[in-house]
């Protein structure tokens, strides 16, 4: 076997879009012009089959002839997987449309609660007065004058002594008590207008405008009537003080405020013995006999 020892031929140089050969001079057409193509491709396509003869190289056809001859015939079919036992199967979900009919438990479950709630709305209108459920409690009346009441009401005072107790002790003293606590306040204030004596002047105004309402509204008997006067006219003297010393504020005229606020001080000392006066008139003159039949 011999072999050539030239080396191969080099393929013949094609243009970049495939449709032009270089032959060695100028570019010839390959596509469309079958002469020129043989007469380009004639000596390599001569030499290519001279070389692959001599190095024996079977042709493409002779090669895949032999190598369908030579491979037996391949079963490609795949066994069936074996099924897994591991899992469940899903239970079918049935359409809605062929749902079962309601059993008669869910028929019993809608009764309880119709009851139940039938319930609640008695006991609501009971509550209210709407109807009388004897089993739930007694319906109560709305007007209090048919309620029974759990203690007798207390009868009136019948007594001297008590209307005056009652006048002084219940109504007066608390009052009089919260007068007394704006008092220290007031010794802040001088001719200088400040801040803190105009509010301690208000807030004793409005404890003293609270006295003399309740002396005006009060009961008074017979037997604390003439020290009460004497009193309600000390309470009368402080309150124009102190409206005088207000209106010194609001004149911006200090002399108006320390005029104001001096006579309330002065009235305030005498008060204090009045006041005393007829605590001591409901202990010595008021009578504890009952009045009337």
């Amino acid at each position: 076997m011999s072999i050539d020892a030239s080396p191969p031929a080099q393929p013949p140089q094609l243009s970049p879009d495939g449709n032009w050969v270089w032959d060695g001079s100028q570019w010839q057409p390959v596509t469309g012009v079958e002469p020129t193509h043989e007469g380009v491709f004639a000596a390599y396509a001569h030499k290519v089959e001279a070389a692959d003869q001599a190095v024996g190289v079977a042709s493409p056809a002779s090669v895949e002839a032999s190598v369908q001859a030579a491979t037996p015939a391949m079963d490609y079919s795949y066994p069936a997987p074996a099924v897994d036992y591991g899992y469940a199967a899903p239970e079918p979900v049935m359409p809605l449309w062929q749902q079962p009919k309601s059993s008669r438990k869910t028929v019993y479950l809608y009764g309880g609660g119709a009851v139940v709630l039938f319930v609640m709305v008695l006991i609501v209108l009971n509550s209210i007065n709407f109807v009388s459920l004897p089993f739930i409690g007694g319906r109560t009346s709305s007007n209090p004058s048919q309620a029974a009441s759990a203690s007798p009401a207390p009868g009136p005072i019948r007594s001297e002594y008590g209307r005056g107790d009652l006048f002084f002790n219940g109504a007066l003293a608390p009052a009089v008590a919260a007068l007394e606590d704006t008092k220290a306040a007031m010794e802040s204030c001088g001719a200088n207008l400040s801040n803190i004596c105009f509010n301690a002047i208000t807030a004793s105004d409005d404890q003293l405008k609270n006295v003399l309402a309740i002396i005006d509204r009060g009961s008074i008997p017979s037997c604390i009537a003439a020290p009460m006067k004497q009193l309600n006219n000390d309470f009368v003297l402080m309150e124009s003080g102190l409206q005088l010393g207000l209106k010194g504020f609001k004149d911006n005229q200090p002399s108006e405020v320390v005029n104001g606020v001096y006579q309330f001080r002065h009235v305030a000392g005498s008060q204090q013995g009045d006041t005393m006066a007829v605590d001591n008139a409901l202990k010595t003159r008021c009578s504890h006999d009952l009045e009337g039949p």
